[in-house]
């Protein structure tokens, strides 16, 4: 029997959707799998050694097993974070390239326009917080100052004399001395480290500054190694990991700086693929294996999810744009 042109059109609409539905099954079965066997990589803004990087390969060895990918860690360590950001804004939102974002610096470039950045907050997608490392101010063991106040009272009294070294112009270190500085009318001769703070740390082990505005990330092994002692924490409250350094506060000083360090990926990358990778992200952080690891590099793990970490980070403008501003006078 002939077939009728509106029995084959019929059918040829059959076979047609019957390929759509395949091809969206294995699409969904594609999403599903996803990013199982890609190559990702995760973009470092401070050079290897120091504290960004530790906290970030660890993490990346962990994300590999539990999404099956590899993962190339690159440094791309300058200008105190902003060329890494610069790569990551301009990456493609495929969620296959994220990168690590620093609390003040991923601000700070952003907001003092001498920095010329390219991007906004609104060329990334926060992704998740990961640590949350306080800051601490370290003296040499045979220095004379036996706690802050001493530090203090020396730096009124002799302004400019003593060096204090930081991990860059603009940066954690560099914020905490300044508050250190408002709250006191203490006055410091910075020296900054742009490349990040294992070469602020070599200059302090090196007896080329007198202070280091460390992280108890980087300045724990110096003070565990009797290489420096801890004269305060910039926190409310005491850190497990350093029990015995007293903060600021409970000698009088009412300052606080932390170093919040998380990773993003570039706009525009689909929310399922940012859900996925934030979910896994969640898991590595808050387990037990990777706590053990965070205290070994002596950082302490703070998750904040996309939606909590951006607004957290949008929060933070106004005081960092004010900070930022005194913070040129030391250039």
């Amino acid at each position: 029997m002939k077939k009728s042109p509106r029995m084959i059109a019929i059918g040829l609409m059959v076979a047609l959707a019957g390929t759509a539905c395949a091809q969206q099954g294995q699409d969904s079965a594609a999403d599903a799998d996803w990013p199982s066997g890609e190559t990702m990589k995760l973009i470092v803004g401070y050079g290897a050694g120091g504290t960004t990087d530790t906290m970030a390969r660890s993490l990346a060895k962990q994300l590999e097993k539990k999404l099956d990918v590899q993962i190339q860690v690159e440094n791309q360590e300058g200008a105190g974070g902003q060329r890494a950001y610069t790569e990551l804004a301009t990456a493609k939102p495929d969620g296959l390239t994220l990168g690590t974002l620093n609390y003040p610096t991923i601000i700070t470039t952003m907001v003092d326009k001498s920095k010329g950045a390219t991007y906004t907050l609104d060329d990334f997608q926060p992704l998740a917080n990961h640590v949350n490392d306080p800051r601490v101010t370290i003296v040499r063991p045979d220095s004379q100052f036996k706690t802050a106040k001493d530090l203090v009272s020396h730096a009124k009294k002799n302004p400019l004399k003593l060096k204090g070294a930081t991990s860059g112009l603009s940066g954690g270190g560099h914020f905490s001395m300044i508050k250190l500085e408002q709250a006191t009318g203490a006055d410091f001769a910075p020296v900054h480290f742009n490349e990040g703070q294992a070469d602020a740390k070599a200059a302090f082990l090196g007896g080329h500054v007198d202070v280091y505005f460390a992280s108890i990330g980087d300045g724990l092994e110096v003070i565990k190694a009797g290489k420096g002692r801890a004269l305060g924490m910039a926190d409310d409250e005491r850190s497990p990991l350093l029990p015995d350094a007293p903060t600021f506060k409970e000698q009088g000083i009412d300052i606080q700086e932390s170093g919040m360090r998380g990773y993003a990926l570039p706009a525009g990358v689909p929310q399922e693929r940012v859900d996925k990778l934030a979910t896994a992200l969640k898991e590595i952080i808050d387990g037990p294996k990777h706590k053990e690891e965070l205290a070994k590099l002596s950082l302490q793990p703070d998750f904040m999810g996309p939606k909590e970490y951006t607004d957290w980070l949008k929060k933070q403008m106004p005081e960092v744009k004010k900070i930022n501003e005194k913070s040129k006078n030391d250039e």
